[in-house]
């Protein structure tokens, strides 16, 4: 059975250091503050972080949660270290941007087909949930890219300033193609988020108060589905995936 160093004794070899990278061997969860237990998001293994807090002039002090700041989307959480195993992990070459591009949209139908099976098992909404089988809005649609190597933002807010903006919804979608991101909310905040599957359809992933308590396929057509209706009322914006998120462009 291979062993692990504890964490904090990792962190003092380097000295606490914001600037190395460590790869998670286990999945966890993340939390908004450092004592309660309010999830944020699920943090599956294999992904990558970084050190924020403690530093080197604090590691005296008895912790059970350390701050970190993951490298796929640049989301800032706090995480148990009861339980965290780790390695120290070397950062690769980023991609060009054109090849991304080109990359993303050949993932498309993998990404459709993806959700689709996740939407074919028993699951609920999950606030915070990107493990599976259950979900948040954001959580599915940033798993479903990041199963296929494409790193997009967590939250739907976040991801609609990332992506290559498409047009606001004035009634027509016309002009949009299968995994394009569409945008729900008010004129203030996005806080929902879909995945276009085609023929007026998307998925998304909704809340038991408006919507399926799960995944479910709703449409942009004329409709007598509340639900559908709901969300159409919604609509702000649609949005395209052309190329990874950056670690280093902190956006919450």
């Amino acid at each position: 059975m291979e062993s692990y160093k504890n964490p904090i004794s990792l962190f003092k070899q380097t000295n606490f250091s914001k600037t190395i990278w460590w790869k998670l061997k286990v999945n966890i969860s993340g939390y908004q503050n450092e004592t309660e237990d309010k999830l944020v998001t699920e943090i599956f293994k294999n992904r990558i972080f970084r050190l924020i807090y403690p530093n080197i002039y604090q590691n005296n002090y008895k912790i059970s949660r350390i701050l970190v700041q993951l490298y796929e989307d640049g989301y800032v959480c706090w995480i148990n270290l009861d339980g965290l195993i780790i390695d120290k992990y070397e950062l690769g070459k980023t991609e060009n941007s054109i090849k991304e591009h080109f990359f993303i949209k050949d993932k498309v139908n993998s990404i459709l087909k993806w959700i689709k099976d996740q939407s074919d098992l028993n699951n609920e909404y999950l606030w915070g949930g990107t493990l599976g089988p259950n979900f948040d809005c954001s959580g599915l649609i940033q798993t479903a890219f990041l199963k296929h190597q494409v790193q997009i933002p967590r939250d739907s807010f976040q991801i609609k300033s990332f992506c290559k903006h498409l047009f606001y919804y004035k009634e027509s979608y016309a002009a949009l193609l299968p995994g394009d991101l569409l945008f729900f909310g008010n004129k203030e905040k996005c806080d929902h988020i879909g995945i276009y599957k085609g023929d007026g359809l998307y998925y998304h992933c909704s809340g038991k108060d408006f919507g399926r308590n799960g995944i479910g396929l709703d449409t942009l057509k004329k409709s007598n589905d509340r639900i559908s209706l709901y969300y159409k009322s919604k609509l702000i914006s649609a949005g395209r995936v052309v190329r990874n998120y950056r670690w280093d462009r902190t956006i919450r």
